[in-house]
């Protein structure tokens, strides 16, 4: 079957917040959450704790508010 363009659209759109993420924090979740937490670097528990954050705000968000996807 094939694939909904809205799907497509989503998955866009979710790729290029995720890479404006990337540049606005100079890292990645991983990078941060693994390696920055490992060596106790302040910069990264603030990224990893924000990430998180708006990781669980979102869902909140959309499955509360706006009743689910």
């Amino acid at each position: 079957a094939p694939v909904p363009r809205k799907l497509i659209a989503h998955a866009a759109i979710g790729g290029l917040l995720v890479g404006f993420g990337v540049k606005l924090s100079s890292g990645c979740t991983s990078g941060h959450g693994v390696c920055g937490i490992g060596r106790r670097s302040p910069r990264s528990i603030v990224a990893t704790v924000t990430f998180m954050a708006c990781g669980i705000a979102t869902v909140t968000v959309v499955r509360h508010v706006l009743g689910g996807m």
